[in-house]
């Protein structure tokens, strides 16, 4: 999910779609499942319906505001001191970047029992994809590698603005209906990303990260084309915003999402022109959104009792620790993640081929895994297997992702 200290300017990421945490509890579909089609909904039903949050009011707020004001602060910071970004991106690395790595194992294999259950994704796909990866590098090259990681992370982000955004659908008068989908801002999400790749990929170089990428650069007529797309589907999604407001039935919330998805790939990839740069506003956007929608999860999986297969995961994962949550999984990653940087020192002897290898390798397994585990329906906590702390629900665990 991040590279290694040792590479100056990188890091990298990942993610996936996000299922909203709620349709499970409510035995309700993915509420971007690509299966859901679009349902007529009449005018009176979505001014009735209630408006609800993704959890609460204060977090929804903090989701759409604090990735997107982090990610570019710290790119204007580091673009006007230059000298500091090594040190952003550790910092980005250690405090979310690697976080959000271990915080994909908080849903797969925290607990031994998980881990057994969840096998073959959590161990044998990992070491599968690894392999795969290194051996890439050391026989096509790392270039090979590191362009892949470009792109797919790219897709990843994309992706996961998706599942956020639905996310906020969902609670909003319009998004309440069954199978109800808003294809206008959906095409704002994936087209305005299109643009912004399709133009990086013309204007960057063969360096991204300190590492040698081969960019898939379209004609300049295939850019301007898709420029022109995405500014009529933002200019649509502008009008509709404007109409909305005006009758009062925008949702500032939602609305805002699509805005600060519009803005950061529109940062990331055009406006600023250092591509180490874009990314590292972009990766701190998508990588503190990922922990706090896991933590959300968590929570609500885990609020008010305790888990006799994930008893560590329960204690930490209640309303009013996110303390001790986080400087868990932080420990946890500092022990991973320094063993694994020794580990490709002293037994695969560094190099760039062998670095890649296995930290791109880890990257490409989470994009995977992560695209299989939010779309799992959750699973209703066993008999006996859980014991309520204070009352509360038994709640749902995580789907079990069947080995």
């Amino acid at each position: 999910m991040a590279l290694p200290v040792g590479l100056s300017r990188g890091t990298l990421d990942h993610s996936t779609s996000l299922r909203s945490p709620g349709a499970a509890s409510r035995g309700e579909k993915a509420p971007y499942d690509s299966a859901t089609t679009t349902a007529p909904q009449s005018s009176v039903a979505a001014a009735i319906a209630p408006r609800s949050f993704v959890w609460t009011e204060k977090f929804d707020a903090t989701l759409l505001v604090a990735p997107m004001v982090l990610g570019l602060l710290a790119a204007a910071f580091v673009t006007s001191n230059p000298a500091w970004y090594a040190a952003v991106v550790l910092a980005d690395l250690w405090f979310l970047g690697y976080h959000h790595v271990v915080s994909t194992y908080t849903r797969l294999g925290f607990s031994s029992k998980s881990l057994l259950r969840n096998r073959v994704l959590a161990i044998y796909l990992l070491l599968a994809i690894v392999l795969a990866t290194t051996a890439l590098a050391f026989t096509a090259g790392a270039w090979v590698v590191a362009s892949a990681f470009l792109y797919l992370q790219w897709f990843h982000y994309m992706r996961q603005g998706y599942g956020i955004s639905r996310m906020y659908f969902r609670t909003t008068s319009h998004g309440q209906a069954a199978g109800a989908r808003d294809l206008l801002a959906n095409l704002v999400i994936y087209v305005v990303p299109v643009y912004a790749i399709a133009h990086r990929s013309t204007t960057m170089g063969d360096m991204f990260l300190a590492m040698p990428v081969k960019t898939l650069a379209p004609p300049a007529v295939v850019v301007t084309t898709l420029g022109v797309a995405a500014a009529l589907v933002v200019a649509a999604w502008f009008v509709r915003l404007g109409h909305r407001v005006a009758v009062g039935t925008a949702d500032v919330r939602y609305e805002g999402f699509i805005l600060s998805h519009v803005v950061i790939f529109l940062c990331g990839y055009i406006l600023i022109v250092d591509a180490n740069v874009g990314w590292l506003a972009i990766n701190i956007w998508h990588n503190l959104q990922y922990v706090l929608v896991v933590w959300m999860v968590n929570v609500k999986r885990y609020a008010g009792r305790t888990d006799a297969d994930e008893p560590l995961l329960s204690r930490i994962s209640q309303p009013g620790r996110p303390i001790a949550y986080f400087v868990c999984c932080l420990a946890i990653t500092t022990l991973v993640y320094l063993g694994l940087n020794q580990f490709t020192v002293l037994v695969m002897g560094g190099g760039l081929a062998a670095t890649l290898g296995i930290y791109m390798g880890i990257n490409f397994h989470h994009y995977i895994v992560d695209a299989l585990i939010w779309k799992r329906r959750a699973a209703l906590p066993p008999k006996g297997g859980s014991h309520g702390t204070s009352g509360g629900s038994h709640g749902t665990p995580p789907a079990a992702v069947a080995a």
